[in-house]
């Protein structure tokens, strides 16, 4: 049986460390602009924590004590933004980070470090701990922003950059944005699908308050970015104003603002390696006890009728159940296989969500198996509550979701609108309003 997980391990890309580690143990397609949606989408997901290097995993990014929040938070605020994150590279050398400030669209702007921070350029990572009797060693990382070494001084988007000596090549690079209080008012509401016969789309309406800032002209200075569970997903362009009255501007057009409700997200429990849990059909163990949990086989969901159940939208939280001391630590690395049985599709599937780092990851891509006419990957995944989904992307590089999963307008989502702000006197963009509003 570990014979048969070396192979899978290697077949489907766990990563060259612990494939070592391993074979130590023992020697209907939708509209034109739905396909175009979802293609920016994971276009966009790749640079929103981008783990460049592959024994970087368990990346978490959240603001105050929530560890399901989105990374952003109050400038000058009493929060602090967490950054945690696992190497499993026992021979890494000391890690560093910097902290880049960036325009609306995420690309790094021209401010000098002292235009938006206090403190140093350059600093190390300071907290860290081995792992403790678990059978892969990892080193778990934590980060808190403010610090005594950074305070930051300018609102927007900002980019956390890991990096062992060369900062021009970073092992993790994370996204987290900072953004003024009572600067702009936001009003937002949900709405159903507006396109006859489509019962997939969700559609936004949202207005902006600018209540201290001076407004000239909103289609320059007002960028507009709208996210879906805390992960862009702009179309082919950005929202456009439809109305503008004096320092309110409305976004309202009926035939704008679709989002893909997509389906809730399938999900497994692996804090328990005692029997099989939620999601999993077995845990098995080897004879020096390696872990290796088999979910339960999923099908697809495009043909099923919606349901509704609670989820994480994507998400997870890292626990165990035989915890001593800390979590972070004492959390065993599980080997998780997933299968999908499904017949081969002209294209490829992957596992997505927060644990795939919202992108589309070469070791999430899964493998079709044509005897078993299913498709299978094997991937490390830290102990845990984890949400999950499938996405297929054809050979032209599009992606339709609801391929596997279905899509539906009655899907709980929550939608968050942040508005920028950047007049002729500005050097950058500020965040100046963030609002959220679920669909529910």
């Amino acid at each position: 049986m570990l014979g048969f997980f070396i192979i899978i391990g290697k077949k489907y890309k766990i990563t060259s460390y612990l494939c070592k580690k391993i074979t130590a143990m023992r020697h209907s397609l939708l509209p034109t602009i739905y396909c175009l949606l979802l293609t920016a989408y994971c276009l966009l997901l790749t640079a929103y924590c981008h783990a460049q290097d592959p024994d970087i995993r368990s990346v978490q990014c959240f603001a105050g004590n929530n560890e399901l929040s989105d990374p952003v938070m109050e400038l000058n605020g009493n929060e602090r933004l967490t950054l945690w994150f696992d190497d499993l590279n026992e021979k890494r050398s000391s890690l560093s980070y910097i902290i880049v400030h960036c325009d609306a669209n995420w690309n790094e702007d021209r401010l000098f470090i002292s235009d938006y921070m206090d403190g140093f350029e350059e600093n190390y990572l300071r907290d860290y701990a081995l792992s403790f009797q678990t059978r892969i060693n990892y080193m778990h990382y934590s980060l808190q922003i403010p610090n005594e070494d950074v305070r930051l001084k300018a609102s927007g988007n900002y980019l956390i950059k890991i990096y062992e000596t060369d900062r021009s090549k970073p092992v993790l690079v994370q996204r987290f944005s900072l953004y003024e209080r009572n600067k702009a008012g936001i009003t937002l509401r949900t709405k159903g699908p507006m396109i006859t016969g489509e019962s997939c789309l969700q559609q936004l309406e949202f207005s902006v308050q600018l209540q201290t800032l001076p407004l000239r002209d909103a289609f320059t200075e007002l960028k507009v970015r709208v996210t879906q569970n805390g992960i862009s997903v702009p179309g082919v362009e950005l929202p456009q104003p439809s109305f503008i009255d004096r320092n309110v501007v409305s976004y309202t057009l009926a035939d704008k603002n679709w989002y893909p409700g997509g389906n809730e997200y399938r999900f497994f429990d692996t804090r328990t390696l005692d029997f099989g849990a939620q999601g999993v059909h077995q845990v098995r163990y080897d004879n020096q006890g390696y872990p290796y949990a088999l979910l339960n086989v999923d099908r697809p969901r495009d043909a099923q009728p919606y349901t509704f159940y609670n989820d994480l939208n994507g998400k997870y939280r890292v626990d165990a159940y035989r915890i001593m001391r800390d979590r972070h630590t004492e959390a065993e690395y599980v080997i998780t296989a997933f299968t999908l049985a499904e017949e081969e599709l002209p294209g490829d599937v992957y596992v997505f969500g927060q644990l795939s780092g919202w992108s589309l990851r070469p070791d999430f891509k899964m493998a079709y198996n044509a005897d078993r006419e299913v498709y299978e990957l094997t991937v490390p995944l830290k102990q845990g509550y984890y949400n999950y989904r499938y996405l297929f992307v054809d050979r032209n590089g599009n992606i339709d979701p609801k391929a596997i999963e279905g899509c539906f307008a009655e899907t709980e989502n929550y939608y968050t609108v942040w508005v920028y702000y950047r007049s002729t006197h500005d050097r950058y963009d500020r965040l100046v309003g963030v609002h959220t509003l679920g669909t529910l």
